[in-house]
Parts: C-alpha cells; sequence; structure tokens
C-alpha cells in the first residue's frame, strides 16, 4: 500500500488483507492479538473509517462461508455498535458473521 494516500495505522491494518476478500473480520485480525477485545479497539475504528470513505463494504452472515449478494449490508451506527463488539473478531461460531470486501476504490490503494 501506498502510505500517501492518507491511510492511519488502523486502515492500513484493516485494509491490507482484504486483497483476497471478502474476508470475516476474524481473518483481519492476527494472531498475537492480546484479544479480540483489542482488536475491536484498534481495527473497529479503521474498518468505520474505510466504511465511511467507500472503500470497504460489510455485510452481515447467519455463517460463513457465504456468498456476497446474501449478506445484508451494515452500515451507520449499526456498524459502529457492531464493529465494537468483540465477538465478531472471533472466530467462535456462536454469533453472525461480519465480513469485509474491497471495493473498486479500495483495490487501488494496494
Amino acid at each position: 500500500m501506498d502510505g500517501d494516500e492518507g491511510l492511519d495505522h488502523a486502515e492500513e491494518l484493516v485494509l491490507g488483507p482484504l486483497e483476497d476478500s471478502p474476508l470475516p473480520l476474524w481473518e483481519l485480525g492476527w494472531d498475537e492479538a492480546e484479544s479480540a477485545s483489542w482488536l475491536a479497539e484498534l481495527l473497529g475504528p479503521g474498518l468505520i473509517s474505510l466504511v465511511a470513505r467507500g472503500l470497504v463494504e460489510v455485510r452481515r452472515f447467519d455463517g460463513w462461508p457465504a456468498e456476497w449478494d446474501d449478506g445484508t449490508l451494515v452500515v451507520g451506527d449499526e456498524l459502529l455498535r457492531e464493529s465494537g463488539r468483540a465477538e465478531v473478531w472471533r472466530d467462535d461460531g456462536g454469533h453472525r458473521v461480519l465480513a469485509a470486501h474491497i471495493t473498486r476504490a479500495g483495490i487501488r490503494l494496494l
């Protein structure tokens, strides 16, 4: 990614793995992360910012893997609320899945 595009650190951490998107949010984290709560705190704001800038889209699914078009778009206050929950950053199978997909505008930043 080109650091001159104005991405902050959290945005870069979210956008980088999405080259192979769509991906569930738990695949955007890394094994060395302190906890799912820590990921939500660190990556959640980056995800929200990328969505607001039209670089990423987020959808909700009943399970994963799934067809992208079968998901429900998650935006605004709902995305703010959901991306802050540790559960969506963890693959424990006990919740609906939020997945992110890079948009055409986001691809140019990779």
